[in-house]
Order: structure tokens, then C-alpha cells, then sequence
């Protein structure tokens, strides 16, 4: 068997998906630092229970519909695009 049979393609195809990964992997660490921050931050604030209760269920509200109006406008360019790509004809195939 060759030496270069032993690996999958070429060698910047390889190195891309390590990049890719990499990039994924300090992604992950970013948010969950994030979040681990934030909950600290939280835990540490000098408020009471409540101030915090409401606090938390305000970013919750406001995380959802920042995400429900996120989605609405996904469906919206989705729905043009569908549409656009049947006025003209365009196969996706």
C-alpha cells in the first residue's frame, strides 16, 4: 500500500475540518463561559429573591421572543424565497 493511500483526500482538505472543528470547539467554550458567567453574575448580585426571580423571567421572555420573531422572519425570507424561485422557474434539482 502507498504511503498516501493511508489518508483520506488531500492534506488541506484535512486541515479544513480540523479548522472547522476547532472553531466549533472554542465556540462551545465561549457560550458555556458565557453562561457560567452569567449565572454567577446572578448568583452574586446583591437583590432579593424576587428582584431576581422577576429579573431571570424578564430575560426569558425576552430571549423567546427575540427568537419567536427570529423564526417568523426565517419563515418569511423561506416562504419568498419559495415563491421567487417558483416564479421563475429555478429547479432546485
Amino acid at each position: 500500500m502507498r504511503e498516501y493511500a493511508r489518508y483520506d483526500g488531500p492534506w488541506w482538505e484535512m486541515e479544513k475540518g480540523s479548522e472547522r472543528n476547532q472553531t466549533s470547539n472554542a465556540l462551545g467554550w465561549l457560550l458555556l463561559g458565557i453562561g457560567l458567567g452569567a449565572a454567577v453574575a446572578l448568583l452574586l448580585t446583591p437583590s432579593t429573591g424576587r428582584e431576581l426571580r422577576s429579573a431571570i423571567a424578564f430575560g426569558y421572555r425576552k430571549t423567546i421572543n427575540g427568537v419567536s420573531r427570529g423564526t417568523q422572519q426565517l419563515r418569511q425570507h423561506g416562504s419568498n424565497l419559495i415563491s421567487f424561485t417558483r416564479r421563475s422557474g429555478i429547479s432546485g434539482t
